[in-house]
């Protein structure tokens, strides 16, 4: 197996590529258009940040049952208030989330 991995390495090194990384690439190389890649890159990125928020709705099996069964005790007041703090929380963890450190 050694071999194997020893055999792709040496091929490597003499494997070109058309432009290397960090310097400028030609747009031909690109599948889409820049702006369309762009655009589906931010949106996935809106997306990922929704489901993020969306993690503080998600509460312990228990507590979900307790506030189905008593919708207006004082308790189920909190739990629905610590789900909103936790959503505030997040969306102030996304709004400070450095994209590029």
């Amino acid at each position: 197996m050694n071999e194997d991995i020893e055999a792709v390495l040496r091929d490597a090194k003499n494997v070109r590529l058309p432009h290397q990384r960090g310097s400028m690439n030609p747009l031909s190389s690109l599948p889409e258009p820049k702006a369309k890649i762009k655009q589906a890159i931010k949106d996935r990125i809106r997306l990922l940040a929704g489901a993020y928020i969306s993690l503080a709705g998600f509460v312990d099996d228990d507590d979900v049952k307790f506030a189905e069964a008593n919708p207006k005790s004082a308790k189920t007041k909190t739990i629905y208030q610590k789900v909103l703090d936790d959503m505030e929380t997040a969306i102030e963890e996304i709004r400070q989330f450095k994209l590029i450190e």
